[in-house]
């Protein structure tokens, strides 16, 4: 559907953004879980349900006791927040030896508009919400782990003591 706007006496169209409502007695909305690539075990997500000490816990024995080079934190919508707070406490977990780089994006979700009537036909909705990705990388590893005895043994190399 078009509009009409008028600005300094010449005439725009300009399409219709808004979404038409759906009345609850006419249909009922069930959000759609979004779409998710293949998981990593490196790749975490983060919701406003989820328990930040189980995911602050995991994100520290994935970096320092596994040895993974990075992990990735996921969220969407309201839970950016979330990711972003869990990004810090990361941080600040691992004494200031992780380095973070952020990525936004724009996500597009479907809803299924379930019709009341038996004899209408289901319809989908599409919206979009913001979602970002969080990759923390370890830039030294934790001093008095298995991961830094390796790494401080990789410069010794082929040196043989007399």
């Amino acid at each position: 559907m078009q509009t009409k706007h008028e600005l300094h006496g010449v005439t725009l169209d300009k399409p219709e953004t808004k979404r038409a409502r759906i009345s609850k007695e006419d249909a009922t909305l069930r959000k759609r879980a979004p779409l998710r690539p293949q998981t990593l075990p490196t790749d975490i997500y983060v919701t406003n349900t989820s328990s930040y000490k189980g995911q602050l816990t995991r994100a520290k024995k994935l970096l320092v006791e596994d040895g993974e080079p990075f992990i990735i934190l996921h969220a969407m919508g309201a839970a950016i927040e979330r990711a972003i707070g869990l990004a810090m406490g990361i941080n600040t977990a691992c004494s200031g030896q992780v380095r973070c780089h952020t990525e936004t994006a724009t996500v597009d979700l479907v809803d299924d508009i379930i019709p009341v009537d038996a004899e209408k036909d289901f319809d989908t909705n599409t919206r979009q919400n913001s979602a970002i990705h969080i990759r923390i990388e370890m830039l030294q590893p934790m001093p008095g782990t298995q991961r830094e005895q390796d790494y401080l043994a990789s410069f010794q190399g082929g040196r043989k003591r007399r």
